[in-house]
């Protein structure tokens, strides 16, 4: 089992938009967001994952988030869900979940 960084840790504790990692070199922010963002899919903060991603670099996981996407739709959060869909880059499903339900 890998050892979550500590720093990681504290993004995840303090939010993500209250944390600069900019002073890291490139190798250690993108392995610092990385577990950062796992850390908060599997607690479900998909908005926050996203962002530690993109500030990565990482790809998006998008099939996690399909799934997601797919739950929200179910529970009638259609805005939840095409921002999901649209963030992901699968704007064929965006624009169907547009065009049917917002």
């Amino acid at each position: 089992m890998v050892e979550v960084n500590p720093i990681a840790k504290m993004i995840v504790n303090k939010g993500i938009e209250s944390f600069d990692v900019s002073m890291f070199p490139q190798e250690q922010k993108k392995e610092i967001l990385a577990q950062a963002a796992q850390i908060f899919l599997r607690q479900g903060k998909f908005d926050d994952a996203m962002i530690a991603l993109e500030r990565a670099g990482l790809p998006l996981p998008e099939e996690q988030i399909r799934q997601v996407a797919d739950k929200k739709i179910l529970m009638g959060q259609y805005q939840e869900a095409y921002d999901l869909l649209s963030k992901t880059g699968q704007t064929e499903m965006a624009e169907f979940v547009k065009a049917n339900f917002l």
